[in-house]
């Protein structure tokens, strides 16, 4: 069982992935925290807490994160979810939200001597753990790892031809998370967009009959009209079923700074292993996408 902790901004992908990991027996979800992206972080966070009290995991903590990018005064949000960022849901109201805010409690948690470190999944914008590392320089070298979704390393993105969503939303907080030397895995576009939602698997959701299943369905009936992709299952996918994925270590860099490349990644493959040591991310870009929505499917029926 791996202890993890997610970082996110719901988000109808994040809620399905958050589904995911809530149905999971290998994952020993410690808490989620939330941050401003899809919509101000007031409502992620509300978002999240409602999500988990769905799937019965109402006793796990969430924790409010960083209402604006590092550089901005405002959040970058955008609409594709809905106004309530799950697609006009009627999930219930969940537990209220604890008062610690999300990076102090993750500083806690990777302060800890723990035999075994936390997973840190980050679907959102990376707003908390670049201000967690820019306050505790080498903190999350302490994570054992952290599985990000985020970029578009060899493929155009989607809110620019440039960028990908979440690190527009905060270029230089993806910077300084992927130069802070951790252990990474990058699940960028270039895999997210062959994780796609058939409406045959849509369907058979829908016909799970369950709470969770009928929640599934009506939020992905809303958002994969404009998005088909499960992006934020993908890094839960991976620490499930790791044989789904494939990728190659490269050296990577982000365009931080404001202008037409704003939130781009650059990723050059590394020429061997001295050259990736220590200095290079896992950049995926394969998946087996029937086995995804399998695996996906099977978690979300476990569900009440």
């Amino acid at each position: 069982m791996s202890a993890v902790i997610i970082d996110c901004d719901p988000g109808i992908d994040d809620a399905l992935a958050l589904f995911v990991a809530c149905a999971s027996p290998e994952i020993e979800l410690e808490a989620v925290t939330t941050v401003a992206g899809n919509r101000p972080v007031e409502q992620t966070s509300r978002n999240a807490a409602r999500v988990l009290y769905a799937a019965g995991r109402g006793d796990t903590p969430v924790l409010r994160g960083c209402a604006r990018p590092l550089a901005y005064p405002e959040p970058r949000c955008n609409c594709i979810h809905g106004l309530d960022g799950l697609g006009g849901s009627t999930l219930p109201a969940g537990r209220p939200l604890m008062e610690r805010h999300a990076v102090e409690f993750l500083a806690r948690a990777l302060s800890e001597e723990r035999h075994d470190p936390p997973v840190l999944i980050a679907m959102g914008p990376l707003t908390n753990l670049a201000v967690l590392e820019i306050e505790h320089p080498g903190i999350l070298k302490r994570a054992k790892c952290l599985l990000i979704m985020g970029g578009a390393a060899f493929r155009p993105g989607n809110v620019t031809p440039n960028a990908e969503y979440n690190f527009h939303a905060d270029a230089l907080a993806a910077h300084t998370v992927l130069n802070s030397g951790a252990r990474i895995f990058l699940f960028g576009l270039d895999v997210t967009m062959k994780a796609a939602v058939s409406e045959k698997w849509l369907e058979s959701v829908g016909q799970l009959g369950t709470r969770c299943g009928l929640a599934a369905h009506q939020m992905l009936r809303s958002y994969a009209v404009r998005d088909p992709a499960l992006h934020d299952a993908c890094p839960v996918g991976y620490l499930l079923a790791p044989h789904l994925f494939a990728g190659t270590a490269c050296r990577v860099s982000v365009d931080w700074q404001s202008g037409i490349t704003e939130g781009r990644l650059r990723a050059q493959p590394a020429l061997d292993a001295a050259d990736a040591e220590g200095k290079s991310v896992e950049v995926f870009t394969t998946v087996d996408a029937e086995g995804l929505m399998s695996l996906v499917r099977s978690r979300i029926a476990a569900l009440p």
